[in-house]
């Protein structure tokens, strides 16, 4: 990479890296603020990052786009990455009005895979939000991929992931059932405990 392109690159992520802190200090101080309201912080855990240069070079090149930086702009819109996990299946949906509710993000698109799992039997909320950072004389507009999910849906989706890559070429159709058939099951579970909480919150009142 020639000198010029490399400054590009060092820019275009630092932006990345100021996205990343930006959604990570603004999501805090909203969860905080419905914890105080409610009294209930509907989060178990929230994991950022920013994706390796070698990951991104994969998607260009799944999307047979040159290696540039500026189709890693276009093209690319999770080099920033954050991972919400919520206690239940109504927690997921109380955190996507959060986001979207905030005057601070710009809501670029969302796709619910806990209604419409994909065919792997992968569910999680995802969104892409534009998040501003604000430089010398302007604001930019970054990307950030959001994907929030149960301890349920996570632990599976984690689980899932190790399987396909340590064993990429070992696992047949019968075994790709038994995948699916684990997400299956791993909803059931969701949805009892979601039961539960729903009886033990009405009792409350």
């Amino acid at each position: 990479m020639e000198l010029e392109r490399q400054k590009d690159y060092k820019e275009m992520m630092l932006k990345y890296e100021f996205a990343k802190k930006k959604i990570e200090t603004d999501i805090e101080i909203l969860l905080q603020e419905y914890a105080f309201k409610e009294g209930y912080n509907p989060v178990e855990h929230i994991k950022t990052r920013i994706k390796s240069i070698d990951r991104i070079v994969e998607k260009l090149r799944r999307k047979e786009q040159e290696i540039t930086v500026e189709n890693i702009v276009k093209y690319v819109n999770d080099v920033v990455g954050m991972r919400i996990v919520c206690s239940f299946i109504k927690d997921v949906y109380t955190i996507v009005d959060i986001i979207r509710s905030t005057g601070e993000f710009v809501v670029k698109s969302e796709k619910d895979y806990i209604e419409e799992p994909k065919d792997s039997g992968y569910r999680s909320y995802h969104m892409i939000v534009l998040t501003p950072i604000h430089l010398e004389g302007r604001t930019e507009y970054i990307p950030v991929e959001i994907q929030i999910r149960t301890i349920a849906m996570d632990c599976w989706a984690s689980l899932d992931h190790k399987l396909r890559y340590r064993y990429p070429d070992r696992i047949n159709e019968e075994l790709e059932k038994e995948i699916i058939d684990s997400a299956n099951d791993m909803l059931e579970i969701d949805k009892k405990m979601q039961y539960i909480s729903d009886v033990l919150n009405k009792n409350e009142v």
